[in-house]
């Protein structure tokens, strides 16, 4: 069920009806179903996989809160050895995260990786001269797999810490786990501040379906007008750069992180969208990236909520874990207080991006993908004191509008950079076109235009489009309340816009016979 399609808007429509015909204490219930519906639809077999992971989780962390009651009881009672029992209840309750964690990532990789693993090992095998033949496994990738199962081992981490108390009521944690917005693009939701949202329910409100529908049209928008038209460039260029100059290779890379941003930040704003209708507040995926002025910015402002999971549950346990701080202590000694601070937060910045990487998906192009962003963010916080006192030098200020503009032009140019490894099929893939870029970067032909697929009116509209994103997004940099602002308008203004939304849509979508609709990139990672 597409997300952009008319059965999807349909169900959201009907839902939303029953949603709010349902007494309050029970419009969870009408959620669940929701979200029961919406993945059986998808797949039955499937839906075996994600109540696996929910019924797994939901005992894990009953567990987790018996565990932490056992120590709180243990602690309350006189003469009590307190440094005793609480290792002895640290250590079960990471015994029983440690376990649950590594069956949910392990059932991760099993789907996500195992077929390109055993591929990966017959062409080893070739290369050692060995015949091996590993049959792939006829595996079905759960819909939004990463997401609920990210989500899930977030709610448990916060169990294990204290953090949150266990959710008593299977049905409750159930809708939690497979909201169904979140199964499509995300975002990865936090328990504490979606789950009392989905229980609480709320009466109907005018405000909350129209801004729904506003982040629904808006993102479709970006997928249909500009994410959709561009996949054909972009795999034009990627898989026939060798045809081209190296300003092409370049600007398909370009074209990419244009096309990846439409469509993430678009699916990402339709399911949030979606959430809105029923009165619940997704989290925040997208802050306009390509106005960030370093990597880390551009990686705060990018798939929020994956980089939020990342800091809280990998980056910090990471940091703070014992064996990195005495590696810490270690070359404070032999190489200066300097080098021992820095050790820690550079080597678990590359674990993050690490992990990142393979999160995307196999391959070791994912893995170059994730060692880039790491290892510039480590040099870039190695360098930090060189480079201020180059700016210091040369009297840039951060408020100099040109130093700001040349801060943008070097991330988006670091960013476009590692696209040619995350969206080439192979890293040799990857290291061509790279070589290819710099070797040969001829002038840029404009008849090139049109082996893209895409005729003058295709760009025309496109560029119309673009322009359109450009203009909200620098509006919405500079705090200007887009939505509020519409909203002061007369009404005629507010419903001619809405009008021209669904009317682009209907003509140029659903009426459009040529339209072919096109996969969400991160539709089923």
């Amino acid at each position: 069920m597409s997300i952009n399609g008319i059965p999807f808007l349909l169900f959201l429509a009907a839902w939303t009806a029953v949603y709010y015909l349902t007494p309050r204490r029970f419009q969870y219930l009408a959620l669940l179903g929701a979200s029961v519906c919406f993945y059986l639809a998808y797949s039955v077999r499937a839906a075996f996989y994600l109540l696996f992971t929910v019924a797994a989780t939901y005992c894990a962390g009953l567990v987790l809160g018996r565990l932490h009651q056992w120590e709180r009881t243990r602690l309350a009672q006189a003469g009590a050895d307190r440094p005793a029992i609480k290792r002895q209840g640290k250590r079960r309750r990471r015994l029983v995260l440690a376990a649950i964690l590594l069956l949910n990532f392990a059932t991760l990789a099993l789907f996500k990786y195992w077929n390109a693993w055993l591929g990966s090992l017959s062409r080893l095998g070739q290369l050692l001269g060995l015949s091996l033949q590993f049959r792939p496994l006829e595996l079905l990738l759960p819909l939004g797999i990463s997401f609920y199962t990210f989500q899930t081992a977030g709610y448990l981490i916060d169990v294990y810490r204290g953090k949150a108390e266990p959710e008593r009521s299977f049905l409750k944690y159930t809708l939690f786990a497979a909201w169904f917005p979140q199964m499509i693009q995300g975002p990865i939701n936090r328990y504490a501040e979606l789950q009392p949202q989905l229980i609480r329910g709320s009466a109907f409100s005018a405000d909350s379906l129209k801004y729904g529908i506003q982040l629904i049209l808006w993102g479709m928008l970006k997928k249909v007008f500009i994410a959709d038209p561009l996949a054909g460039a972009v795999a034009e260029v990627y898989g026939n750069f060798g045809q081209y100059s190296g300003a092409v290779s370049f600007l398909g890379a370009a074209l990419y992180c244009l096309q990846l941003y439409c469509d993430f930040s678009g699916g990402v704003d339709v399911v949030r969208g979606a959430a809105r209708l029923f009165g619940v507040e997704m989290a925040e995926n997208f802050r306009r990236p390509y106005f960030a002025r370093s990597l880390d910015e551009f990686w705060r402002r990018w798939h929020i909520s994956l980089g939020e999971w990342m800091k809280d549950y990998l980056f910090y346990p990471l940091a703070l874990s014992a064996p990195l701080n005495r590696l810490g202590r270690r070359l404070r000694k032999r190489l200066g207080a300097r080098a021992g601070k820095l050790a820690v937060p550079c080597i678990s910045t590359v674990a993050v991006f690490l992990a990142v990487g393979v999160w995307q998906g196999p391959g070791l192009s994912n893995v170059a993908y994730g060692l880039w962003n790491g290892g510039l963010m480590s040099l870039s916080m190695i360098c930090a004191p060189w480079c201020l006192k180059i700016r210091n030098r040369l009297g840039l200020q951060e408020e100099n509008v040109w130093f700001r503009a040349f801060q943008i032009l070097r991330t988006c140019l670091l960013v476009v950079i590692g696209r040619y490894f995350s969206r080439a099929g192979s890293l040799m893939q990857a290291l061509r076109m790279l070589k290819h870029t710099l070797l040969h970067f001829g002038p840029l032909n404009p008849g090139v235009f049109t082996c893209f697929g895409l005729s003058g009116a295709d760009w025309l509209g496109l560029g119309l489009a673009c322009g359109v994103l450009l203009a909200v997004s620098l509006f919405q940099e500079w705090g200007v309340p887009i939505r509020k602002t519409l909203e002061k308008q007369h009404w005629l203004v507010q419903f001619g816009a809405a009008f021209g939304a669904v009317l682009l849509l209907v003509v140029f979508v659903y009426l459009n016979s040529d339209y072919v609709a096109i996969e969400y990139v991160y539709e089923n990672v």
